[in-house]
């Protein structure tokens, strides 16, 4: 009987032990999980936020590393009153107070301009036609009058001396030049179109300056850059050379890099012409071409 009662207090007091054991270990664990987490979130350590407004972006992430934070780019605009690639805005504030690790969200300046359609603003007055190109954020730098009946109407718009046409997506900020009309129906006297195979878009503008003429709509036979524009020429007209036509009158043309190689095609094409023939413009069969393209 004694033996029993002994028993069931050894069990007992196993128990209790075991359960003072366990309350123990869950007391010692949320200890170390709350030294942990103060560790972890640097509980009640805050930072100074650095201004990053008005640096490169790079240079931002620098200064946010320095305090123990880090950048996030949110967004970009464009703008032409601070260099591309600066911060402009940031949250939180400079000057604010933050826990280590987290992020300053900034906006920066697109470091590319974007591309924007151009809107269709022929047949509108000057007037509106820039108030509308300047609402997509282009601007008109200049006014080229030319010949037409209605004085004051957009008839053309033009980049870098490229005719446009509408939808046609280009950088926003661009420089455009409107061409609107005189008032007049064209010129007073009779004028010859003079030859412009063969000439750079400049050299081809200039002589049509100097036959008091115009240069219209011109394309070349690939994409130009920078640095081959210039290598290009004219390889076929309209009018063609020796046409009679009316001071202010416009002339298109098509350019290319390869002369004779547009030759050679228009030859093959017709299935006539040896191959020396290509190495000189000949005038029979430049009209050809003109027909072929206007």
């Amino acid at each position: 009987m004694k033996f029993q009662a002994f028993q069931t207090k050894s069990k007992t007091l196993f128990v209790l032990i075991n359960v003072f054991m366990a309350v123990l270990a869950v007391i010692l664990l949320l200890f170390l999980l709350y030294g942990w987490l103060n560790l972890y979130t640097d509980h009640g350590v805050e930072v100074e936020v650095p201004n990053v407004k008005g640096m490169m972006v790079d240079e931002a992430q620098t200064l946010a590393e320095s305090v123990g934070m880090e950048l996030m780019i949110v967004d970009s605009v464009y703008t032409t009153k601070v260099p591309r690639g600066i911060v402009i805005e940031q949250t939180p504030p400079a000057m604010s107070r933050a826990k280590r690790h987290r992020y300053i969200y900034v906006v920066m300046n697109a470091k590319c301009k974007r591309r924007v359609p151009l809107p269709d603003v022929l047949m509108l007055s000057y007037r509106q036609a820039t108030a509308t190109l300047e609402a997509m954020g282009l601007r008109v730098t200049n006014i080229v009058y030319q010949p037409y009946e209605h004085r004051d109407i957009t008839i053309g718009i033009t980049l870098n001396g490229r005719k446009l046409s509408a939808g046609e997506r280009i950088e926003e900020g661009s420089n455009l030049v409107l061409i609107v009309g005189s008032g007049t129906r064209g010129g007073t006297h009779p004028v010859t179109v003079p030859d412009l195979r063969g000439k750079t878009l400049e050299d081809a503008k200039a002589l049509l300056e100097a036959n008091e003429l115009v240069l219209g709509a011109y394309e070349f036979d690939e994409t130009p850059t920078d640095d081959n524009i210039g290598k290009f020429v004219v390889y076929t007209q309209s009018p063609l050379k020796g046409s009679d036509a009316i001071d202010g009158d416009e002339v298109m043309i098509m350019l290319t890099r390869n002369l004779n190689r547009k030759l050679q095609e228009f030859y093959e094409s017709q299935g006539t012409a040896p191959e020396e023939e290509i190495l000189e413009v000949q005038t029979n069969s430049q009209d050809s071409i003109d027909d072929e393209w206007f």
